[in-house]
């Protein structure tokens, strides 16, 4: 079982490896990487939050795949949760740049940086929410 504290930690080695990315100016060489990375800290994200709103038990797993659309992103978290409106669309848009990045060819810096805005504005919701990260 993944706990709080588990899930911060995970979530802060992961922010280090994409900060250490982007200070050595590797995002375009080191995107398939980064793609994961990104999508992997929005899951820890959103478990932080819902964890710390006492939404879920350490036991519920927040996987990257439940938000490939919509309507499973909806499905799979049926209950409220704050500034849902805003956290899942932008769960989605980070597994669709997962797909982006880290399959088919390289993209332009362009799309690493919008990843990585995306991860950011989320990471920022999370923050005001939780008071904490």
């Amino acid at each position: 079982m993944t706990t709080l504290e588990n899930h911060k930690q995970i979530l802060h080695e992961l922010l280090e490896d994409i900060d250490e990315k982007i200070r050595n100016d590797l995002i375009v060489q080191r995107q398939k990487i980064l793609g994961f990375a990104l999508s992997k800290a929005s899951a820890h994200l959103l478990a932080i939050l819902l964890l710390s709103k006492k939404l879920i038990s350490s036991g519920f797993i927040v996987n990257h795949r439940y938000f490939g659309s919509e309507k499973m992103a909806t499905d799979r978290f049926s209950f409220d949760f704050p500034k849902k409106e805003k956290i899942i669309p932008l769960m989605i848009k980070q597994e669709a740049f997962r797909d982006k990045l880290c399959y088919g060819k390289h993209k332009d810096s362009h799309v690493v940086k919008e990843a990585i805005k995306n991860l950011y504005a989320l990471k920022e919701i999370i923050e005001e929410e939780t008071g904490e990260i």
